[in-house]
């Protein structure tokens, strides 16, 4: 539905670079289609743009391996931060000392596995304390009701953090239509699972879902298991898939502005029914 509020990517981009002045533009490629959408848009239209993906340590390594052979060949530059390398944060050691998180504790999940890399990319790129840094994706209005009834959602800050989805007021059919017209190979990975499964943290993990993945990455399946091996001997006792049980550690967060306060795992609470 036309609501009257609607911008075209460019006065998005436009309106960020007037109001924020940035000093780098990065573009958020999880290797989900729709990132994919708005990395190549990006690259075409705003010169200097630099593709980043943020390496959970958990997650499917054929779509990782999608991004770097993308950018290699269309000669996009990456900047690939890895969440345990680079930033000291360790999924499996956060599982083993506090079990898998459930949809409660998604937003610790999100804090330690891609906002830290979020963090370092802006610190390595400031120069001086008052610049600030452009991180583009690909949020998309109709991705829920919610969602929908929201303007002037294209650009939100966080202290030098200048994030903004120009393809915002596009469809899913806009960015179907656009792939399209562009010749993009998607991921496999994406087109078979219906999600990049570049992060594998299973706060919103549903029944099934491990056999899905086993499908394309067996290996990364192998590892969950072990680690539920290992969480059941030392008493916890709920699996990838499952939730913490009533009362225990994990307390219920309730609702969130994922939008806003997770803008890199929007999906995840899509497919977990925040919103």
């Amino acid at each position: 539905m036309n609501t009257g509020n609607e911008k075209t990517p460019e006065q998005i981009i436009a309106e960020a670079r007037g109001t924020y002045a940035p000093i780098k533009w990065f573009v958020g490629f999880s290797g989900g289609n729709d990132s994919l959408t708005v990395t190549h848009w990006m690259m075409e239209n705003m010169p200097g743009a630099v593709a980043f993906h943020a390496n959970t340590g958990i997650g499917v390594e054929k779509t990782r391996e999608f991004v770097r052979d993308t950018c290699r060949d269309r000669g996009w530059p990456l900047i690939e931060i890895r969440a345990k390398e680079d930033c000291g944060q360790d999924y499996d050691q956060l599982v083993l000392e506090r079990g898998f998180p459930g949809p409660a504790h998604h937003k610790k999940m999100y804090a330690r596995l891609k906002e830290r890399c979020v963090e370092k990319l802006v610190r390595d790129t400031k120069k001086h304390r008052m610049d600030k840094v452009a991180i583009v994706t690909g949020i998309r209005h109709d991705e829920s009701q919610v969602r929908a009834g929201y303007a002037g959602r294209e650009i939100n800050r966080t202290g030098a953090q200048v994030w903004q989805n120009p393809l915002y007021w596009w469809g899913k059919g806009d960015f179907h239509r656009y792939l399209k017209a562009n010749d993009l190979q998607t991921n496999p990975v994406s087109d078979m699972l219906g999600m990049s499964g570049e992060c594998l943290c299973g706060a919103f993990a549903h029944k099934g879902e491990k056999e899905m993945i086993r499908l394309v990455d067996p290996g990364v399946v192998d590892r969950i298991e072990s680690l539920e091996r290992q969480c059941l001997a030392k008493g916890m006792t709920w699996g990838w898939e499952q939730q913490p049980p009533d009362g225990g550690w994990n307390p219920d967060q309730g609702m969130m502005d994922f939008e806003a306060e997770q803008p890199m795992c929007v999906g995840c609470g899509k497919k977990g029914g925040v919103y």
